[in-house]
């Protein structure tokens, strides 16, 4: 099964409110086959930008994530459902993917150059070229 991370936006609501909200969306993944891994209330915050949902305008909500494992038809039963939820103003359910870090799959490479005198190279010879140019103009000047 793969792992998803259910992001829900809920409007301000008091905390006993709030709790049977997010009760209700977990409820509602383990009804569906889910197991639930994880889960984080990252708070009140206002909203980046006023967003409608169901007749009513919000400027803050409460911010949660849900990490799950379930099956793959799960994301569309749960939109499906949140959907109709009134207390929801916005939903979205990612993929997970495992992370795994890059210098166990091969060599480290994070932008480095394979010489590092290159960029001191090219460095001195636009430093030559310049002078070049001036050392021309000098003549010209003269002649």
């Amino acid at each position: 099964m793969p792992t998803y991370e259910l992001s829900v936006i809920i409007k301000a609501l008091q905390r006993p409110e709030l709790a049977q909200v997010i009760k209700r969306c977990c409820t509602h993944v383990l009804d569906q086959g889910g197991m639930i891994r994880k889960m984080e209330n990252l708070g009140l915050k206002p909203l980046p930008y006023r967003m409608k949902n169901h007749g009513q305008k919000f400027y803050e909500g409460n911010y949660i994530l849900i990490h799950f494992d379930a099956p793959t038809t799960i994301p569309k039963q749960l939109g499906e459902i949140f959907t109709l939820d009134t207390d929801i103003i916005r939903k979205n359910i990612f993929t997970q993917e495992e992370f795994s870090p890059p210098c166990l799959l091969k060599p480290c490479e994070f932008g480095e150059l394979s010489n590092p005198d290159h960029e001191k190279s090219i460095w001195w010879r636009r430093v030559r070229r310049r002078n070049m140019r001036w050392e021309r103009r000098k003549e010209q000047k003269k002649v």
